[in-house]
């Protein structure tokens, strides 16, 4: 046995060959393509919002810097009144008002709690100061004391010399300092909502505790000089929120549905008639396709979660308008569900770039599988048979070929598709222009109705008429496009779909609707046909059914609500109480939050509080509705997960200590560690602050700043720290230079600076930079809002060196100043890189195999639940239901939001918690995005970090999400008996099969996590599928294993006296129906069958499932690659001579 990093071919035998030529994918795989650093600049200018929001800002920072230079406020706010400009660049009023009000308040907060820390900081250390040590040094202070310059100015400069500084309050100073820091570190890391309460709740205790020590006498109001400027900034950007261009969230809410979710939307509609009119066969075409794909994927999602995010507030404001925080919560869940369909329509595209991709690796595998067989005939030894390997290739193969005879390809059928779904994608289209006009028409003329409901405006009663008019033509086009897309997609389910299967009737009797004699009923059978190509354009058919009727229910919610709320209105909040749980909930920091916020309030590589909340989805146990409903729902899947090494506590003490030891294992986290090490770099960058001998040149050349620097340059992880880390340098070096280039042009020579000049110059070179800020995508906010603030930074002490007085210590102005503070941010840096270092760096490399690993076997646990469910249904078919339950696994709210929560079926609590799980999943890769790019900033100390295939790795759990998606969603569409023929007459629900998946999923997932490599007997699932459907095959012809077999429950009517007859009696399996290697799941394929409504779902349900498949054989390839093998010499050859045997005891061996 031996362990090696690279797969080898050869040894690991014939059922990795097939997965084996995935490797290409891996081999070849180029790096995701990442926007250009521009590219979010001519979209911004263009955006009507962005601009008005920029002038917004623009305009605010000027008035700061107003009051930076008048001088009645410059007193006033004291020698941090630059601050308020700082202040202007980290939190400018680019947001709605309520939103930034909340914003205000966690800032004020944190402040609040920082001072109130403070307080009782000082508090305590001037309970163990020595009153008569301190006051023998004020008589000595008193003596050295020079005639001619202000006494109170003498002492001042004595204080900053350490003159009164003595052991014990510094101790006291610095047990607090850690405890606070490290508090405040938590908060941090851990609610990333709380990052500005964190931030300036450290800043406020950062000033206390480095001046605190110094002063012989209590002085609890250090933090005036922060909080004073702070407070002036806030209240000019309150001010101009409701002043200039106001807005607020009710109306952001809608611009960015309008802009972003109906322009992402109508883009993946123009995308799907690209696709349509594009040759499959054409792959170069179809590979640029996915590009634009993965593309269109990002920023709808990005969409998404946009809205999700906004309408979390929405109940907060007073607003104005005709829809209400009702209705936009309501609507919200509406365009959530229509965005899951849009998305869903993707589907088909990346089923055919998936085939094309399947056909070129199994024809890579069938030349491998050839040249290895001719090898070893010219050696004259070793055992293979290549009928034993690439069964999967060969049955593709087969599959094409027979297509391609008849007509059936994809080539053929894609322009059936096309020119049959055009009137319903034309109507779909044109009921999404008509949403997006009518929620345009409710986001204009606002405050005109309300204006005239209190009397004001000329000519009211022209008005009114012309109103009515526009609501009576809005109310015509809403009910038009919602009867033409009814009538469309009507149309579509009785004509336009059965245009697909014309190719296909000539093979079926005219009278009988049955297979034709003599076409045959295997793929060797010249006259037999495929329908695998049949199967990929029922996808598409099935996702543009869900997408239309989904927009019709939303076009007559729409209708409605148009005549229930005919014109603006004034809108209260209808409470408060949810204001706590939002502050505090899991969720990710929104977009203006990310700046400052880090971190994740849960372990991004464990779903454990996951698992626990989906317990409470269905709104806990029932006893309503039938019996027999709750008695299957008890067949939910359980992870029951024990401690090996404990039991369960017995007693009190044994409760505490299990308390306890969650406290300690905190410490062991990444939270944890970033907060110790936020507390520790916090005291160590203190300490020089309160040694005598230092006290003054920490003071001087304010120190204080290389300590705020280090603390916010801080991160979790390394790579985050280090992309920081960079952006932070480079950002500050280029504001040095924009800020010395500033005070020169405003202050020639060597002038003390004009004020009028100070103001312009500073708002005119400053302002790109705030564009950027409030534009750029979350990865530049940093660099930009860097830029910013060390050009308020130099501007502003140069300012208060020339016109602040007294001032115990001058800073200098321009060059002078500039290089201190370069040297400051460079000292906190650095600092924070050493910290990084213990007591073990904390790697976002580590991060990403993880949480890859970690969303790789919840998603295996996700396929499990949707087993149990598509067996639950099978289940009740067997006891006789056969209903239809139409479910929409997107609509309904989770934890029990909504009011019938106690009457769902058991059939919707599966879907809900499958569907709640497959959302997270979902949110849990998007978040990982960042950290695949941050990682490559990691020092390369233990070699090159193979960030190809992390992506592909990443590119790959992504599209399994997604297949995850569509078995759910046709989970919801298809009845008891469609569920019992995908159980029992198709092999992807073959319990062998299952274990096979499960076991495959669940040792990848652990080899990711630990670093180990795979073992030797991983098999290749697409080689299994074929193998168990073989299998199937050879139970069905044999007569004792039919006499057991269950049979598979039948809808009879009641005319219908010979189906079990006829059910019976037909064994014999229809081969010719494969879809990715694997059975369709019917003995005889009829016209009937293919006219059933329900057979577009159940293909959506066998695609998927075969793409599963694919994607973890795929999966298998990266992990190999990424963590090696493990290999037995000469158990390939056994393993294939032994399922040689059983292949050759079911008589199915070299079968294709």
């Amino acid at each position: 046995m031996s362990s090696s990093t690279e797969p080898d071919d050869v040894k690991r035998g014939g059922d990795a060959v097939a997965a084996d030529s995935g490797k290409s994918d891996v081999a070849n795989a180029k790096p995701s393509t990442t926007p250009a650093f521009f590219s979010w600049l001519v979209p911004a200018i263009r955006n009507r919002r962005t601009l008005k929001t920029f002038v917004r800002c623009l305009l605010v920072s000027a008035a700061a810097l107003v009051l930076l230079v008048d001088r009645i406020t410059l007193i006033n706010m004291g020698q941090a009144a630059f601050f308020a400009s700082i202040v202007a660049f980290l939190l400018p009023p680019s947001m709605a008002l309520s939103v930034f009000l909340l914003a205000s308040i966690t800032l004020l907060l944190g402040m609040l709690i920082g001072w109130a820390w403070a307080a009782a900081t000082m508090a305590a250390a001037l309970s163990v100061q020595d009153k008569a040590q301190i006051a023998a040094r004020m008589a000595a202070a008193q003596k050295k004391l020079v005639p001619g310059i202000p006494p109170a100015f003498q002492i001042q400069t004595l204080i900053f010399h350490g003159e009164f500084l003595t052991p014990g309050p510094s101790a006291v100073y610095g047990a607090m300092f850690f405890i606070g820091t490290f508090a405040f570190g938590v908060v941090r890391a851990k609610v990333p909502k709380l990052a500005l309460l964190g931030i300036f709740g450290t800043i406020v205790l950062d000033v206390v505790c480095t001046i605190g020590p110094l002063l012989p006498a209590a002085q609890y109001t250090l933090p005036k000089m922060f909080l004073i400027p702070t407070c002036y900034y806030l209240a000019i950007a309150l001010a101009s929120l409701v002043l200039i261009f106001p807005e607020s969230l009710n109306h952001v809410w809608l611009t960015l549905l309008d802009t972003a979710f109906f322009e992402s939307a109508l883009a993946l509609l123009s995308l799907q008639s690209e696709a349509l009119k594009t040759r499959p066969s054409d792959h170069k075409a179809w590979e640029g396709l996915a590009g634009k794909i993965t593309a269109a994927r990002l920023r709808f999602g990005a969409s998404l979660a946009g809205l999700h995010a906004q309408i979390g507030l929405i109940d907060l404001e007073i607003s104005v308008g005709r829809l209400g925080p009702s209705d936009l919560k309501r609507l919200a869940l509406e365009v959530r569900a229509v965005g899951f369909r849009a998305s869903r329509l993707l589907a088909f595209q990346a089923a055919v770039t998936n085939a094309n991709a399947e056909d070129a690796r199994a024809d890579a595998a069938l030349a491998a599988a050839e040249k290895r067989q001719s090898e070893q005939e010219a050696r004259a030894e070793g055992f293979f048979d290549p009928a034993a390997h690439g069964r999967f290739a060969r049955r593709r193969a087969m599959v094409r070929k027979r297509e391609a005879e008849h007509g059936h390809d994809l080539d053929r059928l894609v322009p059936i598709l096309e020119e049959a779904s055009a009137e319903l994608r034309g109507a779909a289209e044109d009921g999404m222009k008509a949403l997006r006009e009518w929620f345009r028409g409710c986001n204009v003329g606002r405050w005109r109705a309300v204006w005239r409901g209190f009397g004001f405006g000329i000519g009211r009663t022209k008005a009114e008429e012309r109103d009515e008019k526009e609501r009576v033509e809005r109310q015509e086009r809403l009910v038009k496009a919602r009867d033409v897309l009814a009538e469309r997609l009507e149309r579509w389910r009785k004509v336009g779909r059965v245009r697909l299967i014309e190719p296909f009737e000539r093979f079926f009797d005219g009278e009988t609707g049955r297979l034709k004699e003599g076409i045959g009923r295997r793929l060797e059978d010249p006259g037999m046909f495929a329908v695998r190509s049949l199967f990929i354009c029922f996808v598409f058919c099935d996702s543009l059914d869900a997408f239309a009727a989904r927009v019709h229910r939303v076009l007559g919610i729409v209708a409605e609500l148009d005549l229930r709320r005919p014109k603006p209105r004034l809108w209260w909040p209808p409470g408060f109480g949810k204001l706590g749980r939002k502050l505090l909930s899991p969720e990710p920091a929104t977009v203006d939050q990310s700046l400052l916020a880090m971190g994740t309030s849960s372990d991004p590589t464990r779903f454990d509080d996951l698992e626990a909340s989906t317990t409470n989805v269905d709104g806990g146990d029932s006893n309503t509705g039938d019996e027999k409903h709750i008695q299957t729902d008890t067949n939910a899947t359980t992870d029951t997960r024990r401690n090996p090494d404990a039991r369960p506590p017995k007693s009190a003490l044994g409760r505490f200590s299990i308390a306890l030891g969650g406290v300690l294992r905190f410490f062991r986290t990444p939270e944890g560690i970033f907060a110790l090490r936020h507390a520790f770099l916090s005291l160590a960058l203190w300490i020089p602050a309160v040694v005598r001998r230092t006290a003054w040149f920490y003071y001087a050349e304010k120190g204080l700043w290389a300590l705020i620097m280090a603390q916010m340059g801080l991160a979790t992880f390394a790579g985050d720290q280090l992309f920081g880390l960079a952006t932070r340098l480079v950002g500050t070096a280029l504001g040095l230079l924009n800020g010395m280039v500033v005070w020169y042009i405003a202050a020639p020579g060597h002038g003390t600076g004009n004020p009028y000049a100070v103001v312009v110059v500073t708002t005119a070179f400053c302002a790109p930079f705030l564009f950027a800020r409030i534009a750029a995508p979350p990865m530049q906010m940093m660099f930009w809002t860097m830029i910013g603030v060390t050009t308020v930074f130099v501007v502003g002490y140069s300012w208060l060196d020339e016109h602040f007085s007294p001032l115990v210590s001058n800073s200098g102005i321009g060059v002078e100043l500039g290089w201190k503070r370069a040297v400051l941010v460079m000292i906190g840096f650095t600092a924070g890189g050493i910290m990084m270092l213990f007591p073990r760096p904390t790697s976002s490399r580590v991060l990403v195999r993880r949480t890859l690993a970690a969303t790789l076997r919840e998603q295996g646990s996700i396929f499990g639940s949707e087993v149990e469910a598509f067996l639950a249904e099978e289940a009740r078919a067997r006891s006789g239901h056969f209903e239809t339950e139409a479910i929409d696994w997107v609509d309904q709210g989770i934890q029990g939001e909504d009011e019938d929560v106690l009457k769902v079926s058991p059939k919707e609590r599966r879907i809900r918690r499958v569907a709640h799980r497959v959302l997270v999943v979902f949110e849990r890769l998007q978040g990982l995005g960042p950290s695949l790019q941050t990682s490559r900033w990691e020092p390369q100390v233990q070699g090159l970090w193979p960030h190809e295939q992390y992506g592909l790795l990443y590119a790959k759990e992504t599209n399994l999400i997604t297949s995850l998606s569509l078995i759910a969603g046709a989970f919801t569409n298809l009845d008891t008996k469609w569920c019992s023929i995908l159980v029992h007459r198709t092999p992807f629900l073959n319990p062998n099969l299952l274990s096979d998946i499960f076991a495959t999923i669940d040792i990848l997932s652990n080899a990711l996590e630990d670093g180990h490599p795979l073992p030797a007997s991983l098999p290749c699932l697409r080689e299994r599928l074929v193998y168990h459907e073989s299998l199937i095959r050879s139970m069905n012809s044999n007569r004792n294993a039919r006499r057991v077999d269950m049979p598979l429950p039948v809808e009879r009517d009641e005319d219908d006296s010979d189906s079990e007859d006829s059910d019976s009696e037909t064994h014999a399996e229809f081969v010719a129906g494969k879809v990715n290697g694997a059975s369709i799941g019917f003995e005889e394929l009829s016209l009937s069958v293919l006219m059933d409504e329900q057979l577009p779902t159940h293909s959506t349900a066998v695609v998927a499932l075969g793409s599963f498949l694919s994607l973890i054989d795929e999966i298998t390839v990266i992990v190999r690659e990424l963590c090696g093998q493990t290999t037995y010499k000469g158990f390939d050859s056994l393993h294939q001579q032994f399922q040689g045997r059983e292949e050759a005891a079911m008589g199915t061996y070299a079968q294709k």
